[in-house]
């Protein structure tokens, strides 16, 4: 056994991980082609289906001091709970390797408004529907709140999941943003288990905020709806996003605050689920006091309050996947008509620029805007 895996505790199995703890090419080969020794060695790229294969390069820089992430490499038999829990959303290995320069993928797409609908209305309509067929089959019993609050948080999971997997494969389809000059960052080792925490604690506070505030057990599922819903969702959206942006820009800008949200700025490059990296502080915030506020001023009914729920956690994924296309927000994209719509691009050059950086709105560019803190887009501008 290697000194390496004894100190990441893997150990090879049935092959599988003949590599644990490999060097990854970009950090022993620089972009000139002189030889630099590896600081940190890590596994960004290698794919765990196919353990003999080189290790593609994930950056340009001499050394990628980005730090490991080989939990995924074990067999899942192997993993720690928390490991399996962020081991679900991990990434195709294209999405970590970095791109040649000759590679011309054209401008970024446009994804249809119509579709992305579709997709998250389609899929999230599922158990509202499961809900209201048990209502007609047994009409005598209604889904007390022990019941519909562990089967609406486990159909959130899914739906998760499944927003994972189509930002994947649209990331492997058309690329990533800054592909040329590095791979997207994969979920560190030493963030393993508090990622996994704070993916369940969004997963059970989020959809317990709208049983908490809207859940009545006599309603009908399927038609909780009234004809203002598109309108108060619109506003839930921007109120949610006004909050989201004052306690965003305080923290990037005001010293002494930057500790809330700096644990967040360690990926340069995240992906989808790695929207959910944060410290207690921003957890209690972000998952907790920001959407309980918007939800007390942007009165909803549980079901209403259910998609809203589907459509945030959509956008708040898709702005950190890096898909390298224009997908407007679902929802608030008639606001494209005054430069105030939001682009995947947006949230991407956030991270970028660390702590100076600008785009602080997560749902529209409606804040940016009026506050002049909007930062020119690179590969989608003009769009």
């Amino acid at each position: 056994m290697t000194t390496a895996a004894i100190a990441t505790g893997i150990t090879p199995r049935d092959n599988k991980l003949s590599h644990p703890y490999r060097r990854n090419s970009a950090s022993s080969i620089g972009s000139d082609g002189s030889s630099t020794p590896s600081e940190t060695p890590i596994s960004y790229a290698a794919d765990p289906e196919h353990p003999e294969a080189p290790t593609p390069r994930t950056t340009k820089q001499k050394v990628d001091r980005r730090p490991p992430s080989t939990f995924y490499l074990k067999d899942t038999s192997q993993m720690t709970l928390a490991e399996q829990i962020c081991n679900l959303a991990t990434c195709p290995p294209e999405m970590h390797e970095l791109k040649d320069e000759s590679l011309d993928r054209g401008p970024p797409p446009v994804q249809p408004v119509w579709r992305e609908n579709l997709f998250i209305a389609s899929r999230a309509i599922v158990p509202l529907a499961l809900h209201q067929l048990a209502y007609w089959a047994f009409p005598q019993y209604k889904w007390p709140f022990a019941l519909a609050y562990p089967f609406y948080i486990l159909c959130f999971m899914g739906f998760a999941l499944q927003v994972m997997d189509r930002l994947s494969s649209a990331c492997v389809k058309h690329g990533t943003f800054d592909e040329k000059q590095i791979g997207r960052d994969r979920t560190p080792d030493k963030s393993v288990k508090h990622l996994a925490m704070g993916i369940l604690a969004y997963m059970v506070v989020r959809t317990g905020i709208d049983f908490y505030i809207n859940y009545e057990a006599e309603a009908q599922p399927l038609f909780d709806f009234t004809w203002t819903f598109p309108l108060r969702l619109a506003a839930w959206e921007i109120t949610l996003d006004y909050f989201f942006y004052t306690y965003h820009r305080a923290s990037h800008e005001v010293d002494t605050l930057w500790f809330i949200h700096k644990h967040h700025h360690t990926t340069k490059h995240p992906t989808a689920i790695l929207a959910i990296l944060a410290e207690e502080y921003q957890e209690l915030l972000e998952v907790f006091t920001i959407p309980l506020l918007t939800s007390l001023i942007v009165p909803m009914t549980f079901s209403e309050g259910w998609m809203t729920l589907c459509y945030t956690i959509y956008v708040e994924m898709m702005g950190h996947s890096g898909v390298r296309a224009h997908w407007c927000h679902p929802v608030l994209w008639p606001l494209e008509v005054f430069g105030m719509g939001l682009a995947v691009e947006d949230h991407d050059l956030h991270h970028r620029f660390g702590k100076s950086g600008k785009n602080y709105g997560k749902q529209s560019r409606v804040w940016d805007r009026v506050f002049g803190t909007c930062a020119e887009r690179i590969e989608t501008w003009g769009m």
